[in-house]
């Protein structure tokens, strides 16, 4: 290995008069602008009113840039606290007609007394845990049965005679949820007429 003097320099003049590059200390004496180049030049008379004008509009566009940037502040955290709310929706809606089938076995095994309790000592128990896992998520079921017909809560399916529940939900076909206060499935239900 060749040791090389740690005065000599690294480039050749000679390559620097063919290159387009120069040295460091003539490139910082064409970029530097000196002080009157930076300087406006001041009028001869000052306007105060202008001058007034001029700082109160500053100070307009000031509280109008500051208000849109807070405004914006609060709109993108208020988004992304409604995605962490609902971010489980598509999840939760999977889920759901499982939910459907097992209200369904539910009901078929409530129909024997020595399959129901089967049903509550074994499969029902399940069920239990699986709502309560949800709910602890947010997902909650919607009471719909002998309720008032709300069209904003509960679809429709069809109107049966009862002159007792007029305008009551009669019966629930399928039950619907909320997740943390929306909500993600509408009840199907009777309607009373």
């Amino acid at each position: 290995m060749s040791r090389k003097n740690p005065d000599e320099s690294i480039v050749d003049d000679e390559m620097l008069d063919h290159s387009d590059a120069a040295p460091e200390e003539h490139v910082l004496d064409r970029d530097l602008k000196s002080d009157e180049d930076l300087q406006e030049e001041l009028p001869d008379s000052v306007d105060m009113s202008e001058l007034e004008q001029r700082l109160q509009e500053k100070e307009d566009r000031y509280l109008r840039l500051y208000a849109e940037f807070d405004n914006y502040k609060r709109r993108t955290q208020r988004e992304r606290l409604e995605m962490m709310d609902t971010a489980g929706s598509k999840t939760m809606k999977a889920l759901l007609p499982v939910l459907d089938d097992f209200d369904r076995a539910a009901q078929i095994a409530k129909q024997d007394e020595a399959t129901a309790e089967i049903w509550n000592n074994g499969i029902g128990l399940v069920q239990k845990k699986l709502l309560q896992a949800l709910a602890s998520q947010g997902l909650k079921p919607m009471e719909s049965t002998g309720e008032d017909f709300n069209a904003d809560l509960y679809e429709a399916v069809t109107e049966v005679p009862h002159p007792e529940l007029k305008g009551k939900v009669v019966d629930t076909i399928e039950r619907g949820y909320t997740l943390n206060g929306r909500i993600i499935r509408h009840a199907k239900v009777v309607v009373g007429k």
